[in-house]
């Protein structure tokens, strides 16, 4: 079971931290029935087994529960039961106990997106050792781990693509360096959360303006916002924001617009989710990177499907079906795109491969439109 989380933003819904329970409730009674379903499985005489896969992510935020219907999409597809968990708080303690209950639970496949790169690099090595094949993502990797393939797309690449997408919406809004850019995001720890910030942090400086440090809210949304307003009040040479995490540029959207400076502050956001959309209508948020986790989930079920069926002595073949350097190359990388909400005059920059609006997203992603409750 997916846990929707979203949050009070404008008249929004409940926040995420209210997921807190419903969330460890849901991970107990999911292990559970993966341990009872999968006993059964290994005793019946039946050939037509049903694969259970699971898919840990890294918080319950609306940004996931793309992800989770992505994934959601590939066992209706694939007829497997997809057993899903989003933790509660963005900390590693429950990814862990959750792959090892799992893994002790001999489920078919694992997907996870580590919060820390190294702390379950024991847990997907057991996971891997057990014969249950484990890919990161989306997104977020354990590079020194044995997981078998990382999905997602470059960290350092999508921080350079969210500061030229920032820089261009300066641009068209007549700024010009000097000034402050402040970054808003959940945390730091993932290798994916520092790349990003690198990425961003050198080419916004190359083009003069100044990158303030990383203003972290753990997860919690109420404090992004209240950050957000910090920032704006304690920076008068500010002219841009960017929220790297979903939640972050709904609250950055909030916060300008409660400050009355649309048009003076710019906002880019990283993450599509629905509760950007009056923002993005009102110049709140002048743009988001959308990073197709839908498209990128639904592909990692799809290949934990068929590793499952091919057995680990077939791993590699199927690995080389989607990543024919394989084992060279072990990361599949996605296609990320610029979305605004009106059309600009502004052509794709090597970090991303395609600009669409709003309206244009909704004919070219109807699934995902109907997910985040667009019009």
């Amino acid at each position: 079971m997916s846990i929707v989380a979203t949050f009070s933003l404008a008249g929004c819904k409940t926040t995420a931290s209210t997921t807190t329970a419903a969330a460890e409730t849901t991970a107990a009674a999911e292990t559970t029935k993966a341990a009872e379903t999968t006993t059964t499985a290994t005793t019946t005489t039946s050939t037509a087994k049903e694969y259970q896969i699971g898919y840990i992510t890294r918080l319950a935020v609306p940004w996931w529960v793309i992800c989770d219907e992505g994934f959601k999409a590939a066992a209706s597809k694939y007829n497997f039961k997809p057993v899903i968990y989003d933790p509660p708080k963005l900390t590693v303690e429950d990814q862990v106990r959750v792959l090892q209950t799992w893994t002790s639970s001999k489920l078919d496949g694992i997907f996870v997106a580590p919060n820390d790169p190294a702390a379950p690099i024991d847990a997907i090595n057991a996971a891997i050792d057990a014969g249950i094949p484990v890919l990161c993502g989306y997104g977020v990797d354990s590079p020194d781990s044995k997981r078998l393939l990382f999905i997602g797309y470059d960290p350092y690449n999508l921080g350079v693509a969210m500061a030229k997408g920032l820089l261009a919406l300066l641009k068209n809004a007549g700024k010009n360096p000097p000034g402050k850019v402040t970054y808003h995001t959940g945390g730091m720890a993932s290798t994916e959360d520092t790349a990003s910030w690198d990425g961003f942090r050198k080419t916004i400086e190359a083009a003069g303006y100044t990158a303030v440090e990383p203003l972290l809210d753990g997860g919690d949304a109420a404090k992004a916002i209240s950050q957000a307003s910090q920032a704006i009040s304690i920076y008068p040479d500010l002219v841009g924001m960017l929220g790297y995490y979903d939640y972050t540029g709904p609250a950055l959207g909030k916060a300008v617009t409660d400050a009355g400076k649309i048009g003076k502050i710019v906002v880019q956001a990283d993450g599509f989710i629905g509760e950007m959309i009056p923002y993005m209508e009102s110049g709140a948020i002048g743009a988001t990177i959308d990073l197709v986790q839908y498209d990128g989930s639904y592909k990692a079920g799809e290949i934990l499907y068929k590793l499952a069926q091919g057995g680990k002595e077939n791993w590699d073949k199927v690995l080389k079906e989607y990543q024919p350097d394989y084992p060279n190359n072990k990361k599949i990388m996605m296609n990320v795109g610029w979305l605004t909400y009106k059309k600009l005059d502004v052509q794709p920059w090597p970090e991303i491969s395609w600009i669409k609006t709003l309206d244009e997203y909704k004919n070219d992603y109807p699934e995902v439109w109907k997910i985040v409750g667009g019009k």
